[in-house]
């Protein structure tokens, strides 16, 4: 109905939050690891998109159970194309819980009809 692409907006914004903290966490950042005015600054890129995305939560919810077996593999997919950690057995592992998650929403719809 809506489309995928509203879920990988969503991923999108998180792996870019994530690796925005996590640079500027960094013990080699301006500030080490406290965050600086000039590290804020450069985050207001991120910050200024919340609004947008609040405003498609509806269409995330509505999409994610809507999701067909093609879509969910397409997903988990793109994921796990973004998703790396130094472990690659846990990296395995929240692949396949992030699967899970993304299967749960015919389940929710099932019950919420």
């Amino acid at each position: 109905m809506y489309g995928t692409d509203v879920i990988k907006d969503f991923l999108d914004y998180g792996f870019s939050l994530a690796h925005r903290i996590k640079t500027v966490k960094a013990e080699d950042s301006p500030g080490g690891e406290k965050v600086t005015w000039g590290e804020i600054v450069g985050s207001i890129g991120l910050i200024t998109k919340i609004p947008g995305l609040i405003g498609k939560a509806d269409d995330l919810y509505i999409e994610w159970k809507d999701l067909d077996d093609l879509e969910v593999t397409e997903i988990r997919q793109y994921f796990a194309d973004k998703f790396d950690i130094s472990n690659d057995l846990i990296e395995a592992d929240i692949e396949d819980v992030w699967e899970i998650m993304l299967r749960i929403g015919r389940i929710v719809e099932r019950h919420t009809k």
